[in-house]
């Protein structure tokens, strides 16, 4: 069963329902998606076993600074995301919906 199948993510996808690409490199080739008030979803290592989703406020001063990381998703522990995932977990702290693509 390929992974549009299954519901997984890829980056099309998150690209689509406004995650956006990391403006600097970092190894796991990471999308943002922002939540407001420095807060962000990064998901890093998509469709791959490092896939790993975080919540990360940054700096106010210096957006390059990472204040607060939480691990809310983890391949080794939780399996690779779903799309249905995200969205869920966008709502759990936003109360919005994302697109339903």
């Amino acid at each position: 069963m390929k992974n549009k199948e299954k519901g997984l993510i890829n980056r099309e996808w998150l690209l689509s329902v406004g995650f956006i690409k990391q403006p600097n490199f970092t190894i796991t080739n990471s999308l943002l998606l922002d939540l407001g008030r420095n807060r962000f979803f990064s998901i890093g290592s998509i469709s791959g076993p490092n896939e790993m989703m975080f919540l990360t406020e940054m700096n106010n001063e210096n957006p390059k600074i990472c204040e607060n990381l939480i691990v809310i998703h983890n391949y080794d522990y939780d399996g690779y995301l779903t799309k249905e995932r995200v969205k869920q977990l966008f709502f759990g702290i936003t109360g919005k919906q994302i697109d339903n693509n």
